[in-house]
C-alpha cells in the first residue's frame, strides 16, 4: 500500500522520511522524525503506535535493530506490520512481517533504508535506494547541507520509487520531512520541512511544488 524512504546525512547532521501510497493522508500515518532519536516507519496494515515505541526505545538505550525486533512483543499481529527505524549512532534496521500484503520488501544500507508493500515489485525499492545513493535532487539550487537540500534528495529517491511503479494501486497521498539533528528530545519535535500532499492526483509532483514554495519563501 506504500512505498517509503528513511535516511540520514551524517556528515552535514541531516535526518528525514518521504514515503506515497495510494491512501489518504500517508504522512500522517507512516512517518516520524525525532531529531535528537532517529527516523522510524511503520506502514502495511499501519499500527501507528509503533512508530513512538520504537522512538522510545531507542532514546533508552536500543539500536535501531534492536527496536525492531520488539514489534512482536508490541504487537500482536505483528505479521501485519512493515516498520523501519534508523538511528543516530550508526543502526539502521526493517522488518517485513509474513502477511503483508504482496510485492513487500525491505531494503537496508548504512544511511538509509526503504520498504514498501502492494508494490509493483522491487524494482521500485531498488529505484529509491539508487536514486538516493546517487545523491541528485529535485531542487538542484538548494544547498544540499541544509534540510531543504536534503528533503529535495528524499524527493528525488521518492520520485524514482513513484516512476518505477510505485504502489500497485495508484497514487493519492505523499509526504516529507526533514530536520537537523539535534541534542535533546522536544515534544513536538523541531522539524524544518514537514510537508504533505494528502490527496492529489500526482502527489510526489505537488510535494516537490511545495518545497520550491518553501524555499523561495526564505
Amino acid at each position: 500500500m506504500t512505498f517509503t524512504l528513511i535516511a540520514v546525512d551524517r556528515e552535514h547532521g541531516l535526518l528525514g522520511a518521504a514515503t506515497a501510497s495510494r491512501s489518504l493522508a500517508v504522512g500522517n500515518a507512516v512517518i516520524t522524525v525525532d531529531p535528537a532519536v532517529g527516523v522510524v516507519a511503520s506502514q502495511a496494515w499501519t499500527n501507528r503506535t509503533l512508530r513512538h515505541r520504537m522512538l522510545d526505545a531507542i532514546a533508552d538505550g536500543d539500536d535501531a535493530q534492536a527496536a525492531v525486533d520488539r514489534v512482536p512483543s508490541w504487537d500482536d499481529e505483528a505479521g501485519l506490520r512493515q516498520v523501519a527505524a534508523l538511528d543516530l549512532r550508526g543502526g539502521t534496521a526493517a522488518w517485513t512481517g509474513d502477511r503483508t500484503s504482496a510485492w513487500a520488501g525491505h531494503s537496508v544500507a548504512r544511511d538509509h533504508a526503504v520498504l514498501g508493500n502492494l508494490l509493483v515489485g522491487p524494482a521500485v525499492l531498488d529505484a529509491m535506494s539508487s536514486a538516493y545513493a546517487d545523491a541528485a535532487t529535485t531542487l538542484p539550487e538548494a544547498d544540499p547541507s541544509t534540510p531543504l537540500g536534503f528533503a529535495a534528495r528524499l524527493l528525488a529517491a521518492l520520485e524514482a520509487g513513484d516512476l518505477a511503479g510505485g504502489d500497485l494501486r495508484g497514487r493519492q497521498s505523499a509526504a516529507v520531512v526533514a530536520a537537523r539533528v539535534t541534542g535533546e528530545r522536544e515534544h513536538p519535535p523541531l522539524l524544518a520541512v514537514d510537508l504533505r500532499a494528502d490527496d492529489h492526483e500526482r502527489p510526489v509532483a505537488e510535494l516537490l511544488r511545495l518545497l520550491r514554495v518553501q524555499a523561495a519563501a526564505g
